[in-house]
């Protein structure tokens, strides 16, 4: 193993130890979240949209929402863990992040959730 390598190894180590000693979040943005991922598994819109500010509001549509909630809800109701990954600050929000993973053993999904005032900017699943 070269230098770079080993230095990488262990960068990517102290990431991940960094990561998983992460607090949760606040109360307020877990019930956000929930609420989000709740809405979007079941495709109801007007539940997403009550936990969204003005922005995301206006963006947002319910086709934009079936779209996410088809590929989504299949695989969420078989069970999925989300697991908090930490925040950051980006433009006046909180960005947080969680990892889902799911009982049907495919592919991890990455939550972002932006909140500002209580209330979600946007919200991504990758």
């Amino acid at each position: 193993m070269n230098r770079l390598t080993k230095f990488m190894l262990i960068a990517a180590v102290a990431v991940l130890t960094t990561v998983s000693a992460s607090a949760e979040p606040d109360q307020a943005t877990q019930a956000i979240f929930k609420n989000l991922m709740a809405a979007t598994v079941s495709n109801n819109y007007d539940g997403f949209i009550a936990q969204s500010d003005a922005t995301l509001k206006a963006v947002l549509t319910k086709r934009m929402l079936q779209r996410v909630s088809k590929e989504l809800e299949p695989r969420a109701k078989q069970g999925y863990e989300a697991q908090y990954l930490g925040e950051l600050n980006r433009k006046g929000y909180k960005v947080h992040l969680w990892r889902l993973s799911f009982k049907d053993g495919g592919d991890d999904v990455l939550a972002t959730l932006s909140v500002k005032d209580g209330k979600a900017g946007n919200f991504l699943l990758q």
